[in-house]
């Protein structure tokens, strides 16, 4: 589901649903997940789901595992336990996969130093899996989508693309080497990124899934209150993005994405249409997008490569009225 049709379900519940004190993040910033404040302890709770990205059933359960701790990295937090989401066919499907999914999620969390507590499943034509998470977080050092300041510098812990080169996969328009790279990327945890980003006063984070960069982008500005300026050529984008994009591969979200976008979104630099496509394609288990005080940037991008994140400095946030600019 998209941003639009999102917020048009979920708006009349961010006034009917009871906040009370001890929620410290809720639905009002439409951030990462929810912060639940106990006994001096905050709480991150979130859940996700995603459709196959690979034949490998071991890695696409890694993936799977791997987006949904996502969100409790992005805001500062530290996963405790998960519990599958399983949307399983009953036919057609050969046999071990299933466990293999299971197995590969299994892995991520033993990684990630979570417990897996158990999980619901229903049959489902189409197959889908992800995790329900539970992390805990520094009540005073919580990372929301909300802090974004004025001269703070825009970081990027992962390069973009995954959507269309996923979807290449599928139509037989690349081959499995060439989706490698993006499939190595998107098997990291932000653990060590979101770690990194609390050592350097990160001011505010998101992570970049499946609204692409311009739409989480779009959600920061507007919880924030500022203006942001992308320098395009800055961005890191993944081997065979923009050939798949000149075959004709995009994905079905990204039409969407881009009407929701578009409209706060000043073109400074004359993007045509394949650049475009990569602002607003949507990621799967992408990187963290960061903003941080100019003071600390240099420092923690240098800490990110040093780590082997394909880090980068993609832009600034200025003093302005909620939107985004992109510049050459």
């Amino acid at each position: 589901m998209g941003p639009a049709d999102l917020q048009k379900m979920m708006g009349p519940l961010t006034h009917a649903v009871a906040r009370g004190e001890k929620v410290k993040v809720g639905l009002e910033t439409a951030d990462d997940a929810g912060v639940y404040l106990e006994d001096g302890l905050a709480l991150v709770a979130t859940a996700d789901f995603i459709t196959p990205i690979c034949d490998e059933p071991e890695r696409f359960g890694r993936v799977a595992a791997a987006n949904s701790l996502s969100d409790i990295y992005a805001m500062g937090g530290k996963p405790l336990f998960a519990l599958n989401l399983c949307c399983f066919p009953g036919v057609g499907v050969p046999d071990g996969t299933f466990t293999g999914i299971l197995e590969g999620a299994a892995a991520a969390l033993q990684e990630a130093s979570a417990a897996l507590l158990g999980g619901h499943t229903v049959r489902d034509a189409e197959l889908k899996f992800g995790l329900a998470v539970v992390g805990r977080a520094d009540p005073e050092h919580i990372l929301t989508n909300a802090g974004a300041r004025p001269g703070d510098r825009l970081l990027l812990t992962k390069p973009l693309g995954t959507g269309v080169l996923i979807n290449g996969f599928k139509k037989g328009k690349m081959g499995a080497d060439s989706l490698e790279p993006a499939l190595k990327e998107m098997e990291r945890l932000n653990a060590v990124a979101s770690s990194l980003a609390l050592k350097h006063d990160t001011h505010a984070a998101t992570d970049i899934t499946g609204f692409g960069l311009a739409g989480h982008l779009l959600e920061m500005v507007q919880a924030s209150r500022v203006t942001a300026r992308i320098s395009f050529g800055s961005l890191p984008v993944y081997d065979g993005f923009y050939d798949m994009v000149r075959q004709g591969v995009t994905t079905g979200s990204t039409h969407d994405l881009r009407a929701h976008a578009d409209p706060l979104l000043s073109d400074n630099a004359g993007l045509d249409d394949a650049q475009r496509e990569l602002l607003h394609d949507p990621q799967t288990s992408g990187g963290l997008l960061l903003a941080v005080d100019a003071r600390q940037s240099d420092g923690l991008l240098a800490e990110l490569r040093e780590a082997g994140h394909c880090a980068a400095e993609i832009g600034e946030v200025l003093e302005g009225p909620p939107r985004m600019e992109v510049v050459e």
